[in-house]
């Protein structure tokens, strides 16, 4: 399916400025994205959003970029995106992993990947210019505070077949506790961002304790449970068909959707990653996921804000 599976939320924020947000994640880069990322720089050139986000996973392993070719070509991507706003990353799970000599398949029991530092992607990605790739760390211009907490892969209980139930809440939690005094005191009228890959553990009382305080919580990870797009639009709940951890029906934050009054879930650019042979090739028939996300001045969104999905074809350039 060549199109664009499209969320606009419009947020009632009378003390900041009115923006737009292009918010993203999962990307999976591969040799497989060529044609999605050519997309999704034509869609952010055309909405000329003032702030780009993406919420992990970045790379579908390191090895993605082991070539100086797809290297650059990560890079190019980047910097185009870098020249309409500026964009901020958190790492994922992926951004750690590379693939093993053996390596089969994300799904087979011995994948194959074993743990790397991401240092190496950090410095290509913070190399160019607009873009920001941050461990722990906050990006702030005249608008926009974001701050990237990392989930390291000991959270995601590495290489065992889990589920997000099983990711550990008290890893969150203690990273949570050590940002709280850098966090303590955001600036009050600029909007706030807080990127943090995975959802599964964010409406747990004491995590929202330190992100209430943040306009928004966008994170990704779930890749909308591996819902097929038709699917998707009868299907009501949270309840995906597949999570991260290989589990199938678990009700547990799986799907793209608001939690509470500031936690969004995005969906995945790459909704099957080129690691997961042989099922990679179901990827065609998923959309690439987007959302904006507006700040507005307009009364009518003080009750609840305004959530509009659509599909959008490649070939559509009118979308208002």
């Amino acid at each position: 399916m060549k199109s664009f599976y499209h969320i606009r939320y419009r947020f009632y924020k009378p003390n900041q400025k009115e923006h737009t947000i292009f918010a993203i994640s999962d990307v999976h880069f591969s040799e497989k994205t060529a044609e999605s990322l050519e997309r999704l720089a034509k869609k952010a050139e055309q909405l000329q959003p003032q702030l780009i986000t993406i919420s992990g996973d970045l790379v579908d392993s390191l090895s993605s970029i082991d070539s100086s070719h797809e290297a650059k070509r990560l890079e190019a991507w980047l910097k185009r995106l870098g020249k309409v706003a500026p964009v901020v990353i958190c790492l994922g799970n992926h951004d750690f992993y590379r693939k093993a000599d053996n390596f089969h398949s994300a799904l087979s029991k011995d994948r194959g990947y074993y743990i790397d530092s991401p240092d190496p992607l950090i410095k290509l990605v913070n190399s160019i210019e607009n873009v920001h790739l941050l461990n722990d760390e906050s990006y702030e211009d005249h608008d926009f505070y974001v701050y990237c907490l990392t989930l390291p892969p000991d959270y995601y209980s590495y290489d065992e077949k889990v589920s997000p139930i099983d990711e550990d809440a008290n890893i969150l939690i203690n990273k949570l506790d050590s940002a709280s005094k850098k966090l303590a005191k955001l600036p009050k009228h600029k909007t706030k961002i807080a990127l943090i890959h995975s959802p599964a553990h964010l409406t747990d009382e004491r995590a929202k304790q330190v992100l209430d305080q943040f306009d928004f919580v966008l994170a990704g990870h779930m890749h909308n449970g591996i819902v097929p797009p038709l699917l998707n639009e009868i299907w009501r709940g949270h309840r995906g068909i597949i999570t991260p951890g290989k589990r199938v029906f678990q009700d547990y934050n799986t799907r793209i959707d608001l939690y509470g009054k500031n936690l969004i879930v995005l969906g995945a650019v790459t909704t099957i990653q080129a690691g997961a042979k042989p099922f990679s090739w179901l990827n065609h028939a998923y959309p690439v996921n987007i959302a904006t996300i507006e700040t507005s001045h307009n009364e009518v969104y003080a009750r609840k804000p305004d959530i509009y999905k659509k599909y959008v074809k490649w070939s559509s350039n009118e979308e208002k």
